[in-house]
């Protein structure tokens, strides 16, 4: 009888960055940030089962119809980060190739192989990461679950003066199709841990959408874009030969505010003129997100114990070559 077990707050979790062929394990000697990870998900090694159609007369499903289906498997984890510089940054870079501030998307942005068109196994990349959870291996020895290959698919960052103490919280989605492996990995030796603040509501000094001030109760806003696997390369490890993005990236958020004159004076975007209007969010100095054309997408009161309005939005690119949504974090 096994007696080991993995505790749930026993497990860290690092990002290995840094150019490597997609499919490659980044190295212990590579750098590999420990972001603080509040919560996560996991997977392992698995396949969907597809079941073939019955034979008319019978009544109970035989072996010979289940049929196991690695060959489409995509693996997808979710990382509930503080809202640090790192965090932001780091899911920029898997999601949409820019992990630097400012972190600009445009509708040219992508996450290909350097210098290429596609994601492509063996291709080098730089935008890829593998994930690391430290201790959560099942086996005794293997010790560790690795992940290669990781693009992110979305990324939230949301603040709320009710929550958390108004820190900032990035949860972001990572998809990969190679097969997670447990192993007995050795500490990376260029080990970054995030120390940074997480940014905070209640340091906003500008918070406005069409020139108007929001008094904010909350915010979030989401790029997410899809994701599939293309193929498999053979039948023992079900490689893919790469990604395809399916569909354009999508900016979407949320603005909960108190209802007063300032959302009054956005009536004529609220009830919809299909005009582009700015969104600005920042503190006094290291954090600004800029939109330069959103759309209020039917905006309506929220009740509580005073009126408020929600006003979900999403963000465009005025042409082919401008910004979307612009992060300067620091």
């Amino acid at each position: 009888m096994a007696t080991n077990f993995q505790p749930r707050n026993g497990i860290e979790v690092g990002i290995g960055n840094g150019s490597k062929a997609l499919g490659t394990l980044h190295a212990n000697s590579d750098t590999w940030n420990f972001l603080q990870v509040m919560d996560y998900s996991i997977q392992a090694a698995s396949a969907p089962l597809d079941i073939a159609p019955n034979k008319s007369g019978l009544l109970g499903q035989l072996e010979s119809q289940g049929h196991h289906r690695p060959d489409t498997q995509m693996y997808e984890v979710t990382l509930t980060m503080r809202g640090t510089p790192t965090a932001v940054l780091k899911s920029c870079l898997a999601l949409f190739a820019d992990g630097s501030s400012e972190a600009a998307l445009t509708p040219a942005s992508n996450t290909n192989d350097n210098s290429s068109t596609k994601m492509s196994h063996g291709g080098t990349n730089v935008n890829a990461v593998t994930l690391l959870f430290e201790n959560a291996g099942a086996d005794a020895t293997a010790l560790d679950v690795s992940m290669v290959g990781c693009f992110a698919t979305s990324m939230t960052m949301r603040e709320d003066v009710n929550t958390n103490g108004g820190e900032m919280v990035v949860e972001t989605t990572f998809v990969t199709g190679y097969r997670p492996v447990q192993s007995a990995y050795a500490a990376p030796s260029n080990k970054v841990l995030d120390t940074d603040a997480p940014k905070n509501i209640f340091s906003l000094s500008t918070n406005t959408i069409g020139g108007q001030t929001m008094i904010l109760n909350s915010w979030d806003i989401t790029i997410s874009r899809p994701l599939v696997r293309i193929g498999f390369q053979d039948t023992t490890n079900y490689y893919p030969y790469g990604y395809a993005q399916t569909g354009p990236y999508e900016v979407t958020g949320n603005l909960v505010a108190k209802r007063d004159d300032e959302v009054h004076d956005l009536d004529a975007n609220i009830a919809g003129d299909s005009s582009g209007i700015v969104l600005a969010l920042a503190e006094s100095s290291g954090f600004t997100i800029d939109c330069q054309d959103v759309m209020i997408d039917d905006s309506k009161p929220e009740m509580g114990d005073y009126l408020l309005q929600s006003i979900p939005f999403r963000a465009f690119a005025a042409n082919e070559t401008a910004e979307i949504i612009g992060i300067t974090i620091a």
